[in-house]
């Protein structure tokens, strides 16, 4: 009888898990579906600008570091340090057209705190693929705490009275190309929101859900706030 390749006796056996694994669909490719949210309640932008919102959204939006990238340069959180950061962020903000943003508070998490969940707006920002949305819990007036940074945000945020995690599962649009998309469920897993959309964890939505609309943009209202490039200094646990 002929002797196996070590080699080939060492592959042999893991050929049938192979074809096996072969056959089980990734993660992401569940197909999309036609099925649309209840809108069973709108809540427009708020009309005011947020001033707090504004300088986390310079934080995330602008990331800076002040030291050399050789761990020379002003302690973190030292007012020395605090006053850099902020003059790199505003030199940051200044370098590209001003964006702009429209927010709303939503109680997410159930716990009577509302969280800030605000859209950035801006031809440096968005694409045909969606715009930026953020989730900011607010432990404190003034102080808060990114949560989720989501890219190719489609407004509306539909809000749902489903939990996950405890905190109330999102629906958003994807787009696929012209005229072609579908609805994607986003479920809190304990620490965020999915980060995009169209890929897993986020599912395409299987049933007609209900939820309430935030942030949904209206031409003839647009709600919309310049966001400045500084402004007042605040500790904000970012």
């Amino acid at each position: 009888m002929a002797r196996i390749p070590l080699a080939l006796r060492v592959v042999w056996p893991l050929l049938p898990l192979a074809a096996g694994l072969a056959l089980v669909p990734p993660l992401q490719a569940q197909p999309p579906t036609s099925v649309r949210p209840t809108v069973v309640g709108s809540v427009p932008p708020e009309p005011r600008p947020n001033p707090a919102l504004e300088a986390a959204l310079r934080e995330v939006l602008f990331p800076v570091r002040i030291d050399d990238g050789q761990g020379h340069g002003p302690d973190p959180g030292s007012a020395e340090g605090e006053r850099v950061k902020r003059n790199k962020i505003k030199a940051e903000c200044e370098r590209m057209p001003a964006p702009r943003y429209t927010w709303s508070r939503v109680d997410l998490g159930g716990d009577a705190r509302p969280e800030l969940v605000a859209q950035v707006l801006g031809p440096m920002f968005c694409g045909t693929g969606g715009c930026p949305l953020l989730i900011f819990r607010e432990p404190s007036p003034g102080r808060l705490q990114l949560i989720t940074q989501m890219s190719l945000f489609k407004d509306p945020l539909i809000v749902t009275e489903r939990r996950h995690n405890r905190w109330k599962d999102l629906i958003t649009r994807v787009r696929v190309d012209a005229g072609t998309g579908y609805y994607a469920e986003l479920r809190y897993d304990g620490r965020t929101y999915p980060t995009n959309p169209s890929v897993a964890p986020a599912i395409p939505l299987r049933r007609a859900e209900p939820g309430t609309a935030y942030l949904e943009w209206n031409d003839k209202d647009p709600r919309a706030h310049s966001l400045p490039c500084e402004g007042t200094a605040e500790k904000r646990g970012l």
